[in-house]
C-alpha cells in the first residue's frame, strides 16, 4: 500500500484477519513439511551411507515422510487460497477508493484522539486542500450535532454536517473513527436567506409606512373620462427591491396571502377618495381570494365593494377552478367584478377567461405595443374586442404610452385603456381626474 496515507484506503481493509490466519497456517505446514522431510533424509542417511541395520525410528521416519505428499498438496491449496484472498482484499480496497472517489462527500478516520489518519481526496474539493495535508489535523469540531463552519483554502466559510461512528476493538475501546462529511452550505445560505426574508415580511407587514399604495388612472380614451384607478404596491424599505420581488418571496415563504391582504387593505382605505363613479382595481392572488380573510375584508367595505375589481393576472396558477368560481360568484351579489389581467400574454389567461367569465379583460401590453404598425396586433385587438363584446365584457388595455396607440384602440373598439400616455401613477387616487378629463385624445 501507498505509504501517503492521506490518500490511500484506512489500515483496517489492508490485512483482514483470515488471510493472517491462512499465512500462518502455510507458515506452520511449511516448517512441518521441511522438518519432517530433513528427519526423515537424516536417519536414512546412515542406513545408505554406512549400512547400518535398520531399526525402528527409521521406520518411523518412513512413515511420517508418507504424509508429505498430502501435505504437500494442502500447501499448495493454502498458498492457492492466499493469493485469491489477496486478489479479493485487493479488489475491495480497489472498490472502496471509488466509492470513497465517486460519493458526494468527504470520507476521513480519525485516531482515539480525534487526529486525521486518513482523508479521502473528495476533501480538496470541499475544503481545498490536498488529503495529505488533512492528515494529523484535529478533527474535534465535526463530532458537533449540528453543522460546523470549516474555513476554505480559498478563504470563503463552508459548513459541513458530518456522521461519525466509532471503531472499537475486541475489549470494546474506542481506537478509531470513521465519519463522513457532507458540504451544506447551500442548505444553510438558503435557510439564512429565507429567515432574513421572513424578518423582511413580517417587518412589512408590521410597519404601517412599510407600504404605499400608488393608483394609475384607467380611462375612456373617447373622452378622457376616469372611469376607475389600478392599485399598485410601493414598499419603501432599503434597498430598495420590485414589488414583484417582495411579493414572489412573501409566496416562497408562505406569507403570500398575509401581505396581500395587507396590501388591499391598505388600498381598499383610498375607496371614500376615490372620484364619484369610479372603480378600484385590485391584483389578487387566486390563493388569496381562497381564503376566508378575502371574503371578510370584502364584507367589511359594505356598500364601497360595488365598487371593487378584482384583478386575476395570467401569471396565477389556478388549481381548483371550481372553487375559484365558487368565489367569484359568492362576490358578486355585492357588486364587486371579476377582471382578467395580462390576457394575451399566455395560454392561462384564456382559460382564465373561458373558466371564470370575468366582467373586464385587461389587454396584456404585448398585445398593444406599436399595434400602430403591426396589422397583427391590430387585428389581434379588434378580435379580442369583438369576442368581449358579444360575451357582455368590457376590455381594457394597459401599458398605452404612445397617441397613435390610442388612435389604433379606437379603430379597434376598445374604449378602456391605462398606461403612461395618459399618467403615472401616483399616490393621491384623486390626482388626475381634472386634467384627464380635460387632456385631448
Amino acid at each position: 500500500m501507498n505509504s501517503s496515507r492521506g490518500r490511500d484506503a484506512p489500515d483496517s481493509v489492508e490485512v483482514p484477519a483470515t488471510r493472517r490466519l491462512v499465512v500462518a497456517a502455510i507458515v506452520i505446514l511449511s516448517v512441518s513439511f521441511l522438518l519432517t522431510l530433513t528427519s526423515a533424509v537424516w536417519e536414512w542417511e546412515d542406513v545408505v551411507v554406512t549400512g547400518e541395520s535398520v531399526e525402528a525410528d527409521e521406520w518411523l521416519a518412513v512413515a511420517a515422510a508418507c504424509w508429505l505428499p498430502l501435505l504437500a498438496i494442502v500447501l499448495v491449496r493454502l498458498i492457492g487460497l492466499y493469493r485469491r484472498l489477496r486478489r479479493t482484499a485487493e479488489a475491495a480496497v480497489d472498490a472502496f477508493r471509488n466509492t470513497v472517489d465517486s460519493v458526494p462527500g468527504w470520507v476521513w478516520q480519525t485516531d482515539e484522539n480525534l487526529r486525521v489518519t486518513y482523508s479521502s481526496a473528495a476533501v480538496e474539493e470541499l475544503l481545498g486542500y490536498a488529503p495529505a495535508a488533512m492528515v494529523g489535523r484535529d478533527l474535534a469540531e465535526l463530532f458537533a450535532p449540528e453543522p460546523v463552519r470549516y474555513e476554505h483554502f480559498d478563504g470563503t466559510a463552508r459548513y459541513l454536517r458530518s456522521s461519525v461512528t466509532p471503531v472499537r476493538d475486541q475489549r470494546g475501546r474506542v481506537t478509531a473513527y470513521h465519519g463522513f462529511s457532507t458540504d451544506v452550505t447551500a442548505e444553510r445560505e438558503c435557510r439564512e436567506r429565507r429567515e432574513a426574508g421572513r424578518a423582511r415580511i413580517e417587518a412589512a407587514l408590521s410597519d404601517p409606512d412599510g407600504l404605499r399604495i400608488v393608483f394609475q388612472p384607467i380611462v375612456d380614451v373617447g373622452t378622457g373620462q376616469l372611469v376607475g384607478v389600478e392599485a399598485l404596491s410601493r414598499f419603501t424599505a432599503e434597498p430598495y427591491r420590485a414589488p414583484d420581488v417582495w411579493f414572489d418571496e412573501a409566496w416562497e415563504l408562505g406569507l403570500g396571502p398575509a401581505l396581500e391582504l395587507h396590501a388591499l387593505a391598505a388600498a381598499c382605505r383610498a375607496l371614500p377618495e376615490l372620484p364619484d363613479g369610479a372603480y378600484l382595481s385590485l391584483n389578487v392572488a387566486p390563493a388569496t381570494m381562497l381564503d376566508d380573510r378575502f371574503a371578510a375584508l370584502l364584507d367589511s367595505l359594505g356598500p364601497d365593494a360595488a365598487r371593487v375589481v378584482v384583478e386575476v393576472t395570467e401569471h396565477a396558477v389556478v388549481d381548483d377552478y371550481a372553487a375559484l368560481a365558487e368565489v367569484v360568484r359568492q362576490i358578486r351579489p355585492a357588486g364587486c367584478r371579476l377582471a382578467v389581467d395580462d390576457a394575451g400574454a399566455g395560454y392561462a389567461s384564456m382559460q382564465h377567461i373561458l373558466r371564470l367569465s370575468p366582467d373586464i379583460i385587461k389587454l396584456d401590453r404585448g398585445i398593444v405595443d406599436h399595434a400602430d404598425t403591426d396589422p397583427a396586433r391590430r387585428a389581434l385587438l379588434t378580435a379580442m374586442a369583438t369576442f368581449a363584446a358579444s360575451l357582455g365584457m368590457t376590455v381594457v388595455a394597459e401599458g398605452v404610452e404612445r397617441a397613435e396607440e390610442v388612435a389604433a384602440l379606437t379603430e379597434a373598439g376598445v374604449r378602456l385603456a391605462q398606461g403612461y400616455h395618459f399618467a403615472r401613477p401616483d399616490e393621491d387616487p384623486r390626482a388626475w381626474a381634472p386634467e384627464l378629463a380635460a387632456a385631448p385624445h
